[in-house]
């Protein structure tokens, strides 16, 4: 059958749009008008509910600000963001917002953004070892801190956590890690079983499994993110610890993030609480920064959003970005 002529013209638009985008990445927005100022948003991954609500705040700030924001998504791929670096620096954007897939394996791309002396600022992690006008992350270290109080007074201050944490080296994990080493450290009479569970729910899943069954005494669990918690749920019921709140033999069980389906945990038991990410703030601060940097004003090297503790008694509330998420 012959193609029609609209669907011909859809396609070739299409091809066109992934050309431009460097390698297949995602591309969004229009042409800049004149005297607005041009940036490139380069993100590591629009496969998470987080990066894409990343996205939306800093698309809203953008309108809000009257600047020309293209978007690029790397797809979890190193080389493809590294390119889309080199491909936005000959369009000759005016800035560059970077959400870096891999740290180390992003410096070379950055020190290429040096090189052209084009102002470039880091959202939700930081690339060690290359220079950046500034970076806008979360205080993963408070919100670590903050999960591992409220656990202890959820374990009453005694028993053994199963910590998942997230993949090794990790900017994230590290912090978060350390932040629940600090807080948990205040309750002498808790101690902590570390996994490292790669981020992933499949992982978390076969954690537990395996060490609820090795060590039932087990009385706590904190994952360093929420997605690896549908793993650990899954794994409770199939080893018969799947208690919810308020049941006998519950275990308490905290993750990071606020995601809609963490929110929808929470309501229904199976999760307990949650540290708020707020990508929509994060997104908005990260872009007005790198505007500030472009008119000359100065601004903090380092600013961090706040974590906040949800639990049953303020899931429902609105403002928070896992009840605002449209897919």
């Amino acid at each position: 059958m012959r193609t029609p002529v609209r669907l011909r013209l859809v396609v070739a638009i299409t091809a066109l749009a992934l050309a431009l985008s460097g390698c297949g990445g995602m591309l969004t927005g229009g042409p800049a008008e004149a005297g607005q100022k041009k940036i490139a948003v380069l993100l590591y991954s629009q496969g998470f509910e987080f990066m894409v609500a990343l996205n939306d705040g800093i698309k809203a700030e953008a309108a809000r600000l009257g600047v020309d924001v293209v978007v690029l998504d790397a797809r979890e791929d190193s080389a493809k963001q590294t390119q889309q670096i080199e491909d936005q620096l000959a369009r000759g954007v005016d800035g560059i917002l970077l959400s870096p897939n891999n740290s180390e394996e992003l410096v070379p791309g950055v020190q290429k953004i040096n090189a052209s002396h084009t102002p470039v600022v880091t959202v939700d992690s930081v690339v060690a070892g290359a220079e950046v006008n500034a970076s806008v992350a979360y205080d993963n270290i408070g919100a670590g801190r903050m999960a591992a109080e409220h656990l202890a007074s959820l374990m009453n201050g005694t028993g053994t956590v199963l910590e998942y944490q997230g993949a090794k080296g990790a900017y994230h994990a590290i912090r978060r890690g350390d932040g629940f080493t600090e807080g948990i450290g205040q309750s002498p009479g808790i101690s902590v079983i570390g996994r490292d569970s790669e981020w992933t729910a499949t992982q978390a899943l076969s954690l537990t499994v395996d060490n609820l069954t090795a060590n039932p005494s087990i009385n706590g669990l904190f994952s360093h993110n929420d997605e690896m918690v549908r793993g650990i749920v899954s794994g409770q019921t199939q080893v018969g610890r799947g208690a919810v709140v308020g049941q006998p033999g519950h275990i308490p069980l905290i993750g990071v993030d606020g995601t809609p389906l963490a929110l929808q945990r929470i309501r229904d038991g199976s999760q307990d609480a949650t540290m708020d990410q707020d990508p929509y703030t994060m997104g908005a601060l990260a872009l007005r920064t790198l505007i500030e940097i472009l008119d000359g004003k100065q601004v903090p090297k380092q600013q961090l959003t706040e974590p906040k503790l949800i639990t049953r008694a303020n899931v429902d509330d609105p403002n928070l970005w896992g009840n605002k998420f449209q897919p």
